[in-house]
């Protein structure tokens, strides 16, 4: 029965990233939390994994609309990628719960800068300078070795990250589609010494992840507007703020 509600429930969580341009681990991770599952060795690896899958499958339906900045997505897809270790390595040093309780700040943060974001418009193509990409580069240093700390890969940062700097909703889920690929997976290959696996439950949570995944970009690009997706996006990150702050404190 758990490997059947695990496989729904990350079907629709992935959904949700999928439409966000997002891997799914940034809300899997909590979700999981709620199942009694060790963080460090059974979830964060876990989350790692699917995180690259739903992210190559979104990226996938990204590129194939034309929707993707690739000038921002290949250098900060290459940068992200090669510091996310550093921030697994820095978590041996670093509480469960001190690790959790920075989450729930982050998701704060993100959530208010998401719910009133700056004006996007959909029908005008935003004009995204070399400068804006350089400082997107700058910023992706740090994003890389925070979500490689959290567990979470780069993607719940970077999305809003781009937002801030000029970019439109859309356009910032689809490139963050790409960026977030290659790092998940260089952090999930950091945790491989001390995962813990069930390989009956990651091979059919996988399936339906990447399948959830897919659909969810497919729905974004044909239906969800860019102001619409940084709401949708801001209510993610505040119930799983909330839900998580009042397991700390229970």
């Amino acid at each position: 029965m758990l490997y059947l509600i695990l496989t729904v429930i990350l079907f629709a969580l992935s959904f949700l990233a999928g439409m966000m341009g997002l891997g799914v681990a940034f809300i899997a991770t909590p979700v999981l939390g709620l199942f009694g599952f060790e963080l460090k060795n059974v979830i964060m690896p876990w989350s790692l994994w699917l995180n690259g899958l739903t992210a190559i499958s979104t990226a996938i339906v990204m590129a194939k609309a034309k929707m993707v900045d690739w000038r921002t997505a290949i250098p900060l897809l290459i940068i992200t990628t090669l510091v996310a270790p550093i921030g697994v390595w820095l978590l041996q040093f670093v509480s469960t719960t001190v690790v959790w309780w920075v989450y729930v700040g982050v998701l704060c943060f993100l959530a208010y800068r998401m719910a009133f974001p700056p004006k996007m418009d959909d029908t005008v193509t935003p004009q995204i300078t070399d400068q804006t990409r350089l400082k997107a580069g700058g910023l992706s240093a740090l994003i890389g070795v925070f979500a490689g700390f959290l567990g979470v890969g780069p993607g719940f940062l970077m999305m809003p990250t781009l937002v801030l700097l000029g970019y439109t909703a859309r356009l910032a889920a689809a490139t963050n589609s790409v960026i977030v690929t290659l790092p998940s997976f260089s952090a999930f290959a950091t945790h491989l010494a001390n995962a813990q696996f069930d390989w009956l439950m990651i091979g059919v949570t996988s399936i339906s992840a990447v399948i959830g995944a897919e659909l969810g970009a497919k729905f974004m690009t044909k239906r969800v507007k860019s102001l619409t997706l940084s709401r949708v996006f801001a209510l993610a990150l505040l119930l799983l703020a909330v839900q998580r702050a009042y397991l700390l404190l229970s």
